[in-house]
This record gives C-alpha cells, sequence and structure tokens, in this order.
C-alpha cells in the first residue's frame, strides 16, 4: 500500500525561503504532513543538492525519514532511461539526480511526491504516471496547497478569507 511523501530538492528550497513564490503553498504542504503523521521522505541526493547553498535545519531533519540511494534504486533508475525524457531545458545532470529521485519513489512505493520545478521534475513524473509506469501522485507547489490530493479528489469547503485563515489557532 502506496504511503507518505517524497520531497524534492524545490520543495525544500522553497520551504526554506520565505521570498520564494510558493513559499506559502510549501509551508501548508509541511503543515499538513507533519499534522497528519505522513511520512516524509528525504532522499540522500536530495540533501546533497540542499546542502550546496545551506545546511537542513534540525526541524526538518528531524521529521523526516533519510532516504539513501540503494542498489534496488539505482536499477530502478536505470530502467527509467533518461535519455529519452524530454529535458525542457534541464541539464544533464539535473535530469539525473531527478530520475534518481523518482526511482526512490517507486522503489519505496510513495503515495506522493512535491516538487516546486514544474518545468523538468514534475513533467517527468507526470509522464510515467501517464504512461502507467508510477502511481504516486506528483504535487507541483505551483497550484497551490489542495487538500484533494489526500482526500480521493474532494476539495474543502474554505469559507474563511486567507486574513482570517492566518489569525485562527
Amino acid at each position: 500500500m502506496a504511503a507518505g511523501v517524497i520531497l524534492d530538492t524545490s520543495f525544500l528550497i522553497t520551504l526554506a525561503d520565505p521570498v520564494r513564490k510558493h513559499h506559502e503553498a510549501a509551508r501548508k504542504y509541511w503543515r499538513y504532513f507533519t499534522e497528519n503523521a505522513l511520512p516524509m521522505y528525504l532522499p540522500t541526493i536530495v540533501v546533497s543538492e540542499f546542502y550546496i547553498k545551506q545546511s537542513l535545519p534540525p526541524e526538518i531533519l528531524r521529521a523526516c525519514v533519510v532516504l539513501p540511494f540503494n542498489w534496488d534504486d539505482a536499477i530502478k533508475a536505470a530502467s527509467l532511461d533518461f535519455s529519452k525524457a524530454d529535458r525542457q531545458g534541464a541539464s544533464r545532470d539535473a535530469l539525473k539526480d531527478d530520475v534518481k529521485i523518482i526511482a526512490q519513489a517507486l522503489v519505496k512505493d510513495a503515495a506522493f511526491l512535491i516538487t516546486d520545478d514544474s518545468s523538468s521534475f514534475y513533467k517527468f513524473a507526470e509522464a510515467l504516471v501517464s504512461s502507467g509506469t508510477a502511481q504516486f501522485r506528483p504535487i507541483k507547489l505551483e497550484d497551490g496547497f489542495d487538500l484533494a490530493f489526500f482526500n480521493q479528489g474532494q476539495r474543502e469547503l474554505n469559507l474563511q478569507s486567507d486574513d482570517e485563515e492566518a489569525e485562527s489557532p
């Protein structure tokens, strides 16, 4: 049974940086994941990408399950054959890392992938879902927070304005 969410580097960067465009959506997803005890998987590949610019805050590390890139992940990544993927301007190295993260989601049987990279990571993940290769649901921060991902497509009726919601406990 699929469970948990794989965190992409762009999600963590957006979560950590309040000036990024989709920061509020990242915060809402993070809050949802923690409040609902949804396992959050942090690939070591993501850690290496994130650490290029900054270290991970301890509260993020404590909340996540670290996923080392292992033998099964490597075999799955090779089977995805990223050489045929539409790069959409992404570098070969970036795409190789994306494929490895997505392979880990497949091996782990994750229910979700979350990213702020809608131009390449999300498109490649979505293409795998469309082809029947993947069963996870990719989430892109660009679309904002959407509870429907977790409620079999049913959206929550929100009668509060964003300002009222920010003030409520």
